[in-house]
């Protein structure tokens, strides 16, 4: 039986990345929120998300995107049918530690490559932003932008820094929508 670790490695193809990915995961949790054991644990259930929908189809793991925070699983992407739709979020609920699964996966082709670069440049710009913003804790965010739409997850300090990080995003250029799934760290304690 080869380990589900090992698999996830060979889906990838890109082992180094993975393993000192390995290490940056580690090395950035001792900064972040939930800490070293959170961290892990939420890559563990990302891997076996994006490990079951490889499974059940390449074409499926190649158009979901998969984000996890705090037991959360955020689902995004295009697939062309219901199917495959009902399928991946019943993959992401059958692994085990997931506490939400936040639907975003559209019924439709797919973005076009350029439309795909202005969502990388529109994450480019507001993980860029809250990098350099002394104010807020950008290492607790993950951010995901999907034909304009920017999908926030993570854990804001306190509602003035989440206000903060919403507002940059809405007045980048091209952004359609801005969905919050943030949590605010006093709602946690």
């Amino acid at each position: 039986m080869i380990p589900l670790f090992t698999i996830s490695l060979m889906i990838c193809g890109c082992a180094p990345a993975i393993i000192g990915g390995g290490a940056a995961v580690v090395g950035g949790a001792l900064v972040k929120e939930k800490g070293v054991a959170g961290s892990l644990s939420d890559t563990q259930i990302a891997t076996k998300v994006s490990v079951g929908l490889y499974q059940k189809d390449p074409d499926l793991h190649a158009r979901v995107n998969v984000i996890v925070q705090n037991g959360e699983v955020m689902l995004t992407g295009a697939v062309p049918t219901n199917e495959m739709h009902l399928d991946a979020v019943r993959i992401a609920w059958e692994v085990k530690g997931v506490k939400r699964v936040i639907d975003n996966i559209a019924i439709s082709e797919g973005a076009s490559l350029g439309v795909y670069a202005k969502d990388s440049w529109i994450t480019t710009q507001l993980k860029s932003q809250l990098l350099f913003d002394k104010d807020i804790q950008s290492v607790n965010y993950s951010i995901k932008t999907v034909s304009g739409n920017v999908y926030l997850m993570g854990i804001a300090q306190d509602q003035k820094e989440l206000s903060t990080v919403i507002d940059y995003a809405r007045h980048i250029e091209g952004v359609k929508k801005v969905t919050s799934y943030v949590h605010l760290k006093e709602n946690l304690e």
